[in-house]
């Protein structure tokens, strides 16, 4: 049988009450402290549920709910189908860190410092690219689906009439492309005297 001594003991319970995540319940004034920090943890810094736990010492399951609370009000007070509040805040929140992150900039010394700094602004300009690029792939996707849509249900009514998209591209030569622009003119002048 193994004897720990009693000095062994005290010092790991000291230890551990020392790393243990504080206990609930909280009241009002705490669980809302939490919260708030939580949000700004989670979604300012981008932290997971399991690195708030260990900054902020306080169990991974409460910081689980507390993250899963803030979305549920995220989904509550965002409309899915008009996302366009939902991107404009994402573009700012993005904008907004990189104009603290340049700021910055100049306050550090070390040149590894600069570097993990324009490093960290890239990445932000990069996510920005990102976003607009989903956004045009989107609209392209949404008018060819529309497009598409539309054309079928035209077919299915025998209307002699087919759409095009805009932003199709593709290569004709010279008279095909005089007689598409003919075309196009003269579907215009007939919807006109419609």
């Amino acid at each position: 049988m193994i004897e720990v001594s009693q000095e062994f003991l005290n010092e790991s319970m000291a230890y551990l009450h020392q790393s243990m995540p504080k206990p609930g319940p909280y009241s009002k004034q705490d669980k809302e402290k939490r919260l708030n920090e939580v949000y700004r943890l989670h979604f300012d810094y981008g932290y997971s549920g399991r690195k708030i736990s260990e900054l902020m010492k306080v169990n991974r399951n409460t910081i689980n709910g507390d993250i899963s609370y803030w979305y549920s009000k995220i989904v509550k007070n965002t409309n899915i189908f008009d996302p366009e509040l939902c991107i404009i805040t994402t573009i700012r929140r993005f904008e907004e860190q990189r104009i603290r992150l340049r700021e910055n900039i100049d306050k550090v010394d070390s040149f590894q410092e600069k570097i993990s700094l324009e490093r960290m602004i890239c990445d932000i300009d990069s996510k920005i690219i990102q976003i607009y690029q989903k956004l045009a792939e989107s609209a392209r996707r949404i008018s060819d689906l529309s497009t598409q849509e539309l054309n079928e249900h035209l077919k299915g009514e025998k209307k002699d009439v087919q759409y095009i998209t805009m932003l199709d591209t593709m290569s004709v030569s010279e008279k095909a492309k005089a007689q598409i622009n003919r075309i196009i003119n003269e579907d215009k002048k007939r919807k006109q005297s419609i």
